[in-house]
């Protein structure tokens, strides 16, 4: 006797095979070391959309940083200039694409320092994912609105760059560029020579 058919088992239908194949393909990969989910709602904010191609692939070299650590270090993420400078990101423009990701609040950084043979390195956080303190994610992006990056355009990003300018002006150099003899020349004089 045959089996009495079920409309409630999926197993056998085409409705259960291709659910079980969407959800196959559109589930999160397990073999390209590792993933973030990125929001279709983060996607179109205006803190996003509106990013320099420079703040773009600094935002991705981020994201690349977080991804690399198990998503657990978002707030302790460390990323050099040089790796910025690899990635694409304009030498003379890392400094200026990083305020332009905290202006949008897209990032939040813990700036680092330098001095007495003791380096302290910059820290960012991703905003639009949980720390690793176990805090769920701030989402400062959203309140970006489309004045706030015009306003980031034409007048903000001119004034954090004439202050970096005068912060770099401001600070003496770590060492003297000319360097100091070992000893005092001792050359003996012609009448005392002969």
């Amino acid at each position: 006797m045959p089996p009495k058919f079920d409309p409630r088992d999926k197993s056998r239908t085409s409705g259960g095979k291709t659910h079980s194949l969407v959800a196959k393909h559109t589930a999160p990969p397990r073999d390209q070391g590792g993933w973030m989910a990125i929001t279709r709602e983060f996607l179109e904010s205006p803190a996003y959309r509106t990013l320099s191609v420079n703040g773009r692939k600094a935002l991705d070299r981020l994201i690349i940083e977080h991804i690399a650590h198990g998503r657990l270090e978002n707030g302790r993420l460390i990323v050099t200039h040089d790796q910025f400078y690899t990635y694409g990101v304009t030498a003379e423009n890392t400094a200026d694409a990083l305020d332009e990701l905290e202006f949008k609040r897209l990032i939040i950084m813990d700036k680092g320092r330098a001095g007495n043979g003791t380096p302290y390195a910059t820290t960012y956080t991703l905003t639009f994912d949980g720390t690793h303190e176990g805090a769920a994610a701030s989402n400062g992006w959203r309140a970006v609105t489309m004045e706030d990056a015009k306003r980031w355009s034409e007048t903000v990003r001119k004034q954090r760059a004439e202050a970096r300018a005068a912060a770099s002006t401001k600070k003496s150099p770590l060492r003297n560029s000319e360097v100091a003899p070992l000893r005092k020349p001792v050359v003996p004089k012609l009448s005392q020579a002969g």
